[in-house]
C-alpha cells in the first residue's frame, strides 16, 4: 500500500486546497443534498445527507457544514453512509481519522480525507448515494411547526489556523501527482426538520389532498423528494398523508408505497403502517 503524504495532517491538506486558487468547470461540480425530517418537541429525527456527480477520478477531502437552529435541534451523532465507507479509515492509519465531525454552534462541521494516493479508497458516485446521516432530537421547547432549516455552507472558520482569513469555501478535491489541488464545484441544497404535532394523516397516499390517492400523488412526492425548485411543494396535511410508512420522513420509500398500492401490490391499509 502506498502512502506519500504520510507525513501531511488532514489540516495540512485542507490548508492546501483552500488556499490554493483554482478554476472549476461546470463538468467539476458535485451536488451535497441535505434531507427533511418531522418530529415532534423531544422526539429524535435523522436526516441523510446525500454526495453524488463525484468525477470519475474521486475525492480525497470534502470540507462543509450543516448550518441548523440550535434553538430548535440537538444533534447528537453522525454515521457515515455508504459514499463516504471507502475503506480508508481501515487503510489510512498515518494521517489520523479519515472522518470527523464537531457541533459548534449552530454549525455541524464535516471533515472527510485521506493521505492515500491510491484512488481506490477515495469517494466515489455509489449506489446509495448517502455521505452522512444526522441523528438528533427536537429541543423539548420546539414550537409545533417550527423549521430548522439545513443549509450547505463552508465552515466558519480561518482558512487554516492564523490566517486571519475567514473560510468562505465548501472544499472538496484532490490533490494530483504534481502536489496540485485540483477543485471541485460544490452545489449545495438545504433540506429541513419541522417540527410536527397531534395533526393525522387523513388519507395515506393523498398527497395533493384532493380525497383520492392516484398516480398525480407519486409525480408530486417525486418531485418533492427530488427537491424538484420548480414543483408546488405538498401543503402540511399532504406531508402528513405523504408519511405512508409512518417514520416521520418522506423519503422515496413513501413513492414506493404508493405506488405499490396502485399497482394493487397492496392494500390501502399498509399504508401508515
Amino acid at each position: 500500500m502506498k502512502k506519500t503524504r504520510s507525513i501531511l495532517s488532514a489540516l495540512t491538506v485542507m490548508a492546501m486546497l483552500v488556499s490554493v486558487p483554482a478554476s472549476v468547470s461546470a463538468a467539476d461540480s458535485v451536488s451535497l443534498i441535505a434531507g427533511r425530517a418531522t418530529a415532534k418537541a423531544g422526539e429524535e429525527f435523522s436526516v441523510d445527507v446525500k454526495l453524488s456527480g463525484i468525477p470519475s477520478t474521486g475525492m480525497s477531502i470534502l470540507d462543509f457544514a450543516v448550518e441548523f437552529d440550535s434553538s430548535i435541534l440537538t444533534i447528537s451523532d453522525v454515521t457515515l453512509g455508504a459514499v463516504g465507507n471507502t475503506g480508508a479509515i481501515e487503510a489510512d492509519k498515518d494521517t489520523g481519522d479519515v472522518f470527523t465531525w464537531s457541533v459548534d454552534g449552530d454549525q455541524l462541521c464535516m471533515l472527510w480525507t485521506t493521505g492515500l494516493t491510491d484512488s481506490q479508497y477515495w469517494m466515489k458516485d455509489t449506489t446509495s448515494d448517502v455521505f452522512v446521516t444526522i441523528t438528533g432530537t427536537v429541543n423539548a421547547s420546539a414550537a409545533e411547526g417550527a423549521v430548522s432549516v439545513l443549509g450547505i455552507v463552508p465552515v466558519a472558520r480561518e482558512t487554516y489556523p492564523g490566517s486571519g482569513v475567514t473560510n468562505d469555501k465548501i472544499v472538496a478535491g484532490y490533490i494530483d501527482d504534481s502536489n496540485t489541488a485540483v477543485y471541485y464545484n460544490v452545489l449545495g441544497t438545504a433540506g429541513e426538520v419541522t417540527v410536527g404535532g397531534d395533526a393525522a394523516a387523513d388519507l395515506y397516499g393523498d398527497v395533493d389532498c384532493n380525497g383520492v390517492v392516484e398516480i398525480n400523488d407519486v409525480v408530486l412526492l417525486s418531485r418533492y423528494v427530488a427537491q424538484d425548485a420548480t414543483a408546488k411543494a405538498p401543503s402540511a396535511q399532504g406531508l402528513l398523508n405523504a408519511d405512508c410508512k409512518k417514520d416521520g420522513t418522506i423519503d422515496s420509500s413513501d413513492i414506493t408505497a404508493i405506488a405499490r398500492y396502485l399497482a394493487h401490490l397492496i392494500d390501502a391499509s399498509e399504508l401508515g403502517k
